[in-house]
């Protein structure tokens, strides 16, 4: 793998570590913000699929919707279609929490 390859999935993974990092810290605070969590739960699996389809040589979209994400991830490994009902739940959540409207935080 060339070298600034790398490093761009490298960042990606990163991100992506960070993110899942902080849903954590977020959803097991005594405080619980689940919205704020639940939206870095999103961004984890967006930014660690982003990393998969960077390695491949697969150009995506400026997307949030995981399901498209792995759809593309499915082009070159069709196990991928196994995780399209994961990405149909967390697609929501990039935004769901995220602004005033009519459920203002998820359940545990």
């Amino acid at each position: 793998m060339v070298e600034p390859k790398r490093r761009l999935v490298l960042a990606w993974l990163a991100k992506s570590a960070d993110d899942l990092a902080v849903a954590r810290l977020l959803i097991r605070d005594e405080q619980r913000l689940l919205g704020a969590g639940v939206y870095h739960c999103q961004q984890s699996a967006e930014k660690a699929f982003k990393a998969w389809l960077t390695l491949h040589d697969v150009v995506f979209p400026r997307t949030h919707d995981l399901e498209v994400l792995v759809d593309l991830c499915a082009t070159v490994k069709p196990a991928f279609s196994e995780y399209r009902d994961h990405a149909r739940l967390l697609t929501p959540l990039a935004s769901e929490y995220r602004y005033p409207g009519d459920v203002e935080t998820p359940d545990l």
